[in-house]
């Protein structure tokens, strides 16, 4: 349904947003094997999902790129891949979130 219109209020959350309240937990894993890039940015992504072969084409499903920025809360990635600026990163001392830091009840 459309309650924005109906109420007249914009229930639309922003990423942080539904971290802080909850509404958004990371619950599923996907193999991301394919991009799409226009004009130097992603468009599209390959997803191989965890749910056989039967969801999608053959167990793939194409996701847009918004909808990976809005959900996607964890990744893996091949060292070989990163860019030399976050690969510094990994020789800083990490920070330990408190148990309250919404952060650190999704990651558990």
């Amino acid at each position: 349904y459309d309650y924005s219109d109906i109420y007249g209020v914009n229930f639309k959350l922003t990423k942080k947003e539904r971290i802080l309240y909850h509404d958004s937990v990371p619950t599923h894993a996907m193999v991301f094997t394919g991009v799409d890039i226009a004009n130097g940015k992603p468009v599209k992504w390959l997803v191989e999902n965890s749910w056989g072969a039967k969801a999608g084409s053959k167990g793939y499903l194409i996701m847009f790129d918004k909808w990976f920025n809005d959900y996607v809360y964890e990744v893996v990635i091949n060292k070989k891949y990163l860019p030399p600026s976050v690969l510094a990163l990994l020789k800083t001392r990490p920070v330990v979130l408190p148990p309250w830091d919404p952060m650190y009840a999704l990651l558990q």
